[in-house]
This record gives C-alpha cells, sequence and structure tokens, in this order.
C-alpha cells in the first residue's frame, strides 16, 4: 500500500488517536546520547499533554503513549523522521527520510503535518537516456523508486535478411549488397523514430503518476530531441542534464541527481513568488496574512503560496470558524468566543475546505515572501503562470 493510501485511511479512523511527529534522525546531535533526544521529548511533551486532558481521558492517553515508547525502544528507527499513529483500532509507525518538527496530539489523527511534508516535498522525476533505451525514476520524501524501463527494440521477423545469397560459411553472412543498405536504413528510421515515442511516454508517466518536475539525463542531441517533441506546456516541468550514468543503482541515481532537482525547485520557487508579488500590481494576488485569510475564507483564492516554516498563531470562533490573527476574545461575525490556533495547523483545514492548493517555498523564494508577510495567494480570476509543479491531491475531506 502507498503512503498516500496509508495516510488517507487514517482519516477514517475513529478516536481518540496518538499521533507522534518524531526527529529521530541519528545525525543529529541530541540523539547519539543515551537515552535518545527524542525520547526525551516524547517523555516531556507526553507528561505536559496528559496534564492537559480531562481525567477520564488520561488512561487510554498513558496507554497509548506507553506504546509508542516501547515502539521506538526496540525499533531504533534508523531513519530521519517517524510518525506514528496509535488507538484502540490502528497502529501505523511511518519512516520518513526527510526533516520534521516534533509534535504530539491527542484526539483525531493529526495530519496536517504530513500534509505540509507531503506537498514540500513532492513526487519528482528522472529520466535516464541511453542506447538501450530509458530508465524512469521517481522521487519522494527521501526515497527513490525506479520504474520499468523504456527500451529500444527493433522488430526484424518481417525483413528481408541481409545477404543478398547465402554464405558458404554457416554463420557468416555478406557485409553489402542492396538488402544490407536497406537493413541499416531501416533500423536509423526506427532509432530516429524512438525519441517520439519514448517523449510520449514520458508524458503519460508524469499525467499518471502526477510527477513534476522531471529532469531528462543523457547526451545532448537526445536530450534536445525530447525536448523538442514533447508538449509546449509540458517543457516546462522539464530540466535538463547532459551526463551519462551507465548502470548506476536507484540510490545512486539518487544522489547525484538530487542537487538537479532542488536546484529547479528553488529557481522555479523563486519566480512564483516574483509573480505573486508582482501580481498585486493587476489585481491578480494578494500578500500578508489579513488579505489571505479574509480571501480564502470567502472563497476567492484559487492557490496559497507559504514560506516553509510558517509560524504564528491566529483566532478562531468556536461558533462560525471565523479566522483572523487579530487578538479579540470574541468573533468579529457572531460575537462568540474564540481560540488560538496554530497557522501550521489551521492552513491545511483551511484550504482543504475550500479545494485550494498549497504551494509550499524554501529558500530565496521563501526569504522575500517572509518580507511580504510570509503568506500569499493567487485570486480566482487570475491567470496563474504556466510553470507549475504538480499538486498531489491527498485529503478527500477536512483534515
Amino acid at each position: 500500500m502507498s503512503l498516500a493510501s496509508r495516510v488517507s485511511g487514517l482519516l477514517h479512523v475513529p478516536p481518540p488517536v496518538l499521533t507522534a511527529y518524531l526527529d529521530v534522525s541519528p545525525g543529529n546531535p541530541r540523539n547519539q546520547s543515551t537515552p535518545r533526544g527524542y525520547m526525551k521529548w516524547l517523555k516531556s511533551a507526553g507528561q505536559a499533554l496528559n496534564n492537559e486532558l480531562p481525567p477520564s481521558a488520561r488512561n487510554e492517553f498513558r496507554k497509548q503513549l506507553n506504546r509508542v515508547n516501547e515502539y521506538v525502544q526496540k525499533a531504533r528507527p534508523r531513519s530521519r523522521g517517524l510518525v506514528v499513529f496509535a488507538g484502540q483500532q490502528t497502529w501505523e509507525a511511518i519512516p520518513l527520510q526527510v526533516e520534521v518538527a516534533e509534535e504530539l496530539h491527542w484526539g483525531n489523527p493529526s495530519l496536517q503535518h504530513m500534509a505540509w511534508l507531503l506537498d514540500e516535498h513532492r513526487l519528482r522525476g528522472a529520466v535516464l537516456i541511453g542506447g538501450s533505451g530509458a530508465r524512469f525514476f521517481r522521487f519522494w520524501l527521501g526515497f527513490v523508486e525506479e520504474d520499468p524501463n523504456f527500451a529500444f527494440s527493433i522488430n526484424i521477423s518481417s525483413w528481408r535478411k541481409p545477404h543478398l545469397v547465402g554464405p558458404s560459411t554457416s554463420g557468416v553472412s555478406k557485409q553489402y549488397g542492396i538488402q544490407r543498405d536497406q537493413v541499416a536504413t531501416r533500423t536509423a528510421e526506427q532509432r530516429n523514430h524512438f525519441p517520439r515515442r519514448l517523449s510520449k511516454r514520458i508524458v503519460d508517466w508524469s499525467n499518471e503518476g502526477q510527477i513534476s518536475p522531471i529532469i531528462l539525463v543523457g547526451e545532448r542531441a537526445e536530450v534536445e530531441t525530447i525536448i523538442s517533441t514533447v508538449p509546449s506546456e509540458f517543457r516546462e516541468q522539464m530540466a535538463r542534464l547532459q551526463k551519462t550514468f551507465p548502470d548506476m543503482s536507484a540510490s545512486e541515481v539518487n544522489k547525484k541527481l538530487q542537487p538537479a532537482l532542488n536546484r529547479w525547485e528553488r529557481e522555479y520557487e523563486t519566480a512564483l513568488v516574483n509573480e505573486l508579488i508582482s501580481g498585486q500590481e493587476t489585481s491578480q494576488s494578494v500578500t500578508g496574512l489579513d488579505q489571505t485569510l479574509d480571501r480564502l475564507q470567502r472563497g476567492e483564492i484559487r492557490e496559497l503560496v507559504v514560506a516553509r516554516g510558517l509560524k504564528g498563531v491566529v483566532q478562531q470562533c468556536l461558533n462560525c470558524g471565523w479566522v483572523d490573527p487579530r487578538a479579540d476574545a470574541v468573533c468579529p461575525i457572531c460575537g462568540s468566543k474564540r481560540q488560538s490556533r496554530t497557522l501550521r495547523t489551521l492552513l491545511p483545514e483551511l484550504a482543504n475546505l475550500q479545494s485550494v492548493r498549497i504551494e509550499v517555498v524554501a529558500g530565496e523564494a521563501a526569504r522575500k515572501l517572509r518580507e511580504a508577510g510570509g503568506v500569499g495567494t493567487w485570486l480566482r480570476a487570475a491567470r496563474i503562470p504556466s510553470r507549475r509543479k504538480t499538486n498531489i491531491p491527498l485529503f478527500s475531506r477536512a483534515v
């Protein structure tokens, strides 16, 4: 079962469920002591959360907390991150090869942080082109998987023999003659048709798996031929790397290509944020928390752009659900009491309720967006730039 399927299935698990996001990276100095740093954090966060719960919920909470404690003590995870969902009717332990922020929740399965991770670490791909065909790789959440290759093959069963007369020696054919020339011509023609067939396979593979961007690796002439034969709108999702990686394992390919894929992501995100900020001049976009939250709740936006690591607290009405960053104790809409919510947990909920995509940006793009308020949005009437990463729909209802 895929990770997305496992996570989506948790939407239907009845509460209460203990959700634990843990930084278990062996490379983190705090996790190189005994007890491990994540064990200390889990104990401290568990005690704090237990004290906040009503007495009637504490026995079941401590039972599930003990299950998580026992698991991490015995398993000694070697991944960078670990997410555990523990309840009376469920147990899911998901190792992740990406950085996670430590959190502990009790009640409904907490999937907001997972939503951030899935958006930040989207499904990306690479196609390695060689003399025998092409190899297809997909990268996601720090893992790499190789899909079936696309081999260059020639069906010669209906062709005439490449010699004019039978050879006098068994296993030897003449190296000249009209048929020999025709065979060479047919072979060249089929090889010339191969890039077009490969282009179609790449587009189908990307669309079927929602993979973007895709990096093409191979000789310059081969890569440029592929680029020239895909639809023009699809070229914006492709990067080029003029190298050959013969007979490399999937893990070696992953190590070689990650810098190029990350570079494409950062360039894309910087261009996106520049367009978002300049789009305010023509009323196609807005930035800043106040405007973004207001437009989001009124159903006027089509995509959120958020700086990675966004922090902050807003107030949400307990009655009508209205959200804004003002510290007023009562709701400006209905006058009811309000509660504090962190942006990290609230934004995925609001976005999902409005069927709005979220784009998380990092690096220079995140720095520029923070200067503009840390969050922005394209309005529904706007024409979003065509250079898009694929957004992977995960949740079928609010999380």
